[in-house]
């Protein structure tokens, strides 16, 4: 079990350079104001950008985040979250791409845009890294 799952997300389709991704709110994903947390609408938005990265690449490249910005519009407090993640351009090294998350009546609870850095192996070595 990996990260996202751990937390709740689901990806329900990843293909062709687009990824959507579901959360169902649960207690664990509020903040102390009883609304999600921002740190799981970007952990959303972050996973659905670079799994719609991963689906551009040749099995056993990877990516990572290099930049991403993040603008919140309207708190979400129950329900289900949808995000969508999209590339926009892929250079050698790098791709850009865009997501939003909606809430369940379909408006517009984040977006939010990101650089990812373009690796010849999924899991890179310590050599790699430095």
């Amino acid at each position: 079990m990996d990260f996202t799952e751990r937390l709740g997300y689901r990806t329900i389709r990843r293909e062709g350079g687009e990824c959507e991704m579901e959360l169902d709110l649960e207690e664990i994903h509020m903040s102390v104001a009883n609304r999600a947390h921002g740190g799981v609408l970007f952990t959303m938005l972050d996973s659905a950008m670079g799994r719609a990265v991963l689906s551009t690449l040749p099995d056993r490249r990877g990516c990572a985040t290099i930049e991403c910005r993040i603008n919140y519009f309207r708190p979400v407090q129950r329900g289900r979250l949808v995000a969508t993640g999209k590339v926009l351009n892929t250079t050698r090294s790098t791709a850009y791409a865009e997501g939003s998350i909606v809430n369940p009546e379909g408006k517009l609870v984040a977006r939010a845009s990101a650089t990812f850095i373009l690796t010849d192996t999924l899991v890179q070595s310590e050599r790699e890294r430095v």
